[in-house]
């Protein structure tokens, strides 16, 4: 066997190593060919292969093979447990044969849930759910819903809701630690809608909703058992969320480490205001956050401005609706803001200062984004520079003037190249790095 088939020759610890090679986790997300092929090469490839082969699934937007993985889980359970990472989207329809509905059946009863209505009016819901109850292990999760129909709350997750409600309960989700959330469609969608997940993953640590528009919008029956205690890493991305909404999300987080929001919204007009740069500093620190965050990304340049008779996309913040300071912030190394969440009074006004950013700053900063904002912030940045004794940490720094078309208006703002080479060289004198291009990084360390 080894002349005719030189890989069995090698340890399994090799031939387990290239099967993650075939697979390229997590790079390539979809269930590779060339995998599944060497699985059915030899009962001892197929034993080695096939849990790496089913660690991770990818619906890849196609729900004919979201609903072959179900009836291939449903019929062998132990397939299911070997999933550590799901994505779960869908975009084209598909129809079902008998052998899909059977396979339905035999879960469904399995986990003791009806698909009453379901599978004519949200088959998409349903099945995922069901995917979902049939991989126990899984550690991270993506659910995010196409052309699906949410308004009201339409199609939300009950089905996990009534399995999580079982007693005693026969479906958890213990190990599952990352869960991104969203909708890519023109409807609100909420935390709430996905609540079954978060009642059966009372582990999870990071959550990303993309796009969230709150805990709850319009769903008739509202889930209050979301588990939100572990969670760490909340990452918000779209939505218009107004405070109260985001004040039901982050009051549920015991001890957050990294937060960012960023606002987009294609809705205008909605019942509540969006929340302020100021409320939302304020509200991590009414939820004692400010003890825990390492670091805070916010970006609502372009944030829906209510005034009394106009709607406004764009241009500075209200004063007394920006950032004024972090002071109590004690572990927050990382810090990104847009330039229209902190005001710089200009030249020959009264209220011109160049000590605003030494007044927010804590002392504990590594690395300080600034973008899109005003000419004033150069001066100030200058200030900070000159005052590094009170930042010891500090290494870095980006600042970038508005952009044409930018969250501040239409003029682009052009930061004076002289103010930006003493600024440059006042940095450098202390090891302080200057990056003058716009930086979106999303990692850890924004």
């Amino acid at each position: 066997m080894a002349s005719s088939f030189p890989l069995m020759s090698f340890p399994e610890e090799i031939i387990e190593n290239i099967c993650r090679q075939l697979a390229d986790y997590p790079r390539l997300r979809r269930s590779p060919k060339s995998l599944s092929n060497l699985c059915q090469a030899s009962k001892t490839l197929c034993r080695i292969g096939t849990p790496v082969l089913y660690s991770c699934f990818d619906s890849s937007e196609r729900f004919k093979k979201l609903s072959d993985f179900l009836r291939t889980i449903a019929l062998r359970p132990e397939l299911g447990a070997l999933v550590q990472d799901l994505y779960l989207n869908a975009f084209y329809w598909t129809e079902f044969d008998k052998s899909h509905t059977e396979a339905f059946e035999l879960a469904t009863t399995r986990l003791g849930v009806s698909l009453d209505g379901w599978m004519e009016n949200n088959p998409w819901e349903a099945i995922s759910q069901l995917v979902i109850a049939h991989t126990p292990n899984v550690r991270s999760m993506e659910v995010i819903a196409h052309e699906v129909y949410c308004d009201e709350g339409v199609g939300a997750f009950t089905l996990l809701e009534q399995m999580a409600a079982q007693v005693p309960r026969q479906i958890s989700l213990p190990h599952l630690r990352r869960l991104r959330v969203g909708h890519d469609d023109c409807r609100q969608i909420s935390l709430g809608y996905f609540g079954g997940i978060l009642e059966l993953a009372p582990g999870v640590t990071e959550i990303t909703g993309d796009p969230i528009y709150g805990f709850h919008c319009n769903e008739k029956n509202v889930n209050d058992r979301m588990i939100l205690d572990n969670v760490t890493r909340l990452y918000l991305k779209g939505g218009h969320i107004s405070r109260r909404q985001l004040n039901e999300i982050v009051s549920r987080c015991q001890a957050l480490e990294y937060f960012k929001y960023t606002y987009h919204s294609i809705y205008a007009g909605l019942g509540e205001d969006c929340v302020t740069p100021r409320e939302i500093i304020d509200m991590l620190r009414e939820h004692h956050h400010n003890d825990t965050l390492r670091s805070v990304y916010i970006d609502l340049g372009f944030r829906e401005r209510a005034f009394t008779d106009t709607l406004s996309f764009s241009g500075l913040c209200s004063d007394g609706d920006q950032i004024l300071s972090l002071k109590d912030f004690t572990r927050l190394e990382n810090f990104h803001v847009d330039g229209s969440s902190v005001l710089f009074p200009a030249v020959q006004t009264p209220g011109y200062r160049t000590n605003i950013l030494i007044n927010m700053l804590p002392k504990s900063i590594r690395r300080f984004q600034l973008t899109n904002t005003q000419g004033e912030s150069v001066a100030n940045m200058m200030t900070l520079a000159t005052s590094i004794t009170d930042f010891p940490f500090l290494k870095e720094v980006f600042l970038t003037g508005n952009s044409t078309n930018g969250p501040l208006g239409d003029e682009e703002v052009e930061l004076d190249e002289s103010e930006m080479g003493l600024l440059r060289k006042a940095l450098d004198d202390n090891g302080i790095r200057l990056e003058d291009a716009w930086s979106d990084d999303e990692s850890d360390e924004l």
